[in-house]
């Protein structure tokens, strides 16, 4: 009973956080058609800002963590002026791939760039909530686990929310859906693009505070969210959103059950396993479309 409960648990945190790092990066490629490769590098943006006000000024890491939001979004908005803007629409060009490959080198240079001015250790952030709570004899959890999957489905549950009532969610979805019949509407398509980019990289921002005391703060901290985000991604079908958080919880419960009735180290092959069978079923992905709207 002990064993079903703790993956329970691990599959709500996990799936949580999955959930929130890759609904950003389907959400782009739902946009633009761009798989964007700076996502996990947002994570990593985001605790290295929190971490700088937090050690250096004293900041609670309450303020931290708005401070790593703004300072995700802000630099997602930067990557799509600097690397995906000038592509679109350009004659000659395979832009997808183009657009795929410099949001790769985006990420490299800011990863590099964290490294020479931060250096390569890894440094301690703080809980957010101390403490632990005893679900039973043999199983517990961290507060700080339990914030981190309340946050991180407050800011799902208003993401749907903005996509669904808000004007300017409606001009995303609507761009997503039928580019030429939202122009035709007067809805500014790269204004959309901009705050896709921008909400895509604040959320991974959000995730990378929530993840910095697990994994500690450094420059390599978004490579495996990132490895996971393209993992749920692909398993959920390339810019389904509502696919996202089935195929977040999915692959949480298997790395979770595989962990703890078996061992950690087959985690990831099982999941690669269970991708390619997917993938031969379904190779759109459990949600995925072949047509163009996918959101």
């Amino acid at each position: 009973m002990n064993l079903i409960l703790q993956t329970l648990v691990s599959t709500l945190v996990q799936g949580s956080m999955l959930a929130l790092i890759t609904i950003g990066m389907n959400l782009v490629y739902g946009t633009l058609r761009v798989l964007n490769m700076a996502q996990g590098v947002m994570v990593m943006v985001g605790g290295i800002a929190a971490w700088t006000f937090v050690a250096n000024f004293g900041l609670s890491p309450w303020l931290g963590l708005i401070i790593a939001v703004l300072a995700a979004a802000l630099l997602g908005m930067l990557s799509y002026a600097v690397g995906v803007s000038r592509l679109i629409g350009r004659a000659g060009i395979d832009f997808e791939m183009t657009a795929f490959i410099s949001t790769f080198a985006i990420a490299s240079i800011v990863q590099n760039l964290v490294q020479l001015f931060y250096g390569p250790r890894q440094k301690d952030f703080p809980t957010l909530v101390p403490g632990r709570l005893q679900l039973t004899d043999g199983v517990s959890i961290t507060w700080h686990q339990l914030l981190t999957a309340g946050i991180a489905i407050f800011a799902l549950t208003a993401l749907g929310l903005f996509l669904a009532k808000s004007r300017y969610g409606l001009a995303i979805v609507a761009v997503a859906q039928n580019l030429d019949a939202a122009r035709l509407m007067g809805i500014p398509a790269r204004r959309a693009y901009v705050l896709t980019m921008g909400l895509a990289a604040g959320l991974a921002g959000l995730a990378g505070v929530l993840l910095a005391p697990v994994y500690f703060v450094s420059p390599n901290m978004g490579d495996l969210p990132m490895l996971q985000a393209l993992i749920v991604a692909i398993f959920a079908g390339l810019g389904s959103t509502r696919g996202t958080i089935i195929a977040a919880y999915i692959i949480g419960f298997v790395q979770a059950a595989v962990s703890i009735f078996w061992t950690s180290t087959y985690a990831m092959p099982v999941l690669y396993a269970l991708i390619v069978v997917v993938l031969i079923a379904r190779p759109f992905g459990i949600a995925g479309k072949p047509q163009e709207a996918r959101l």
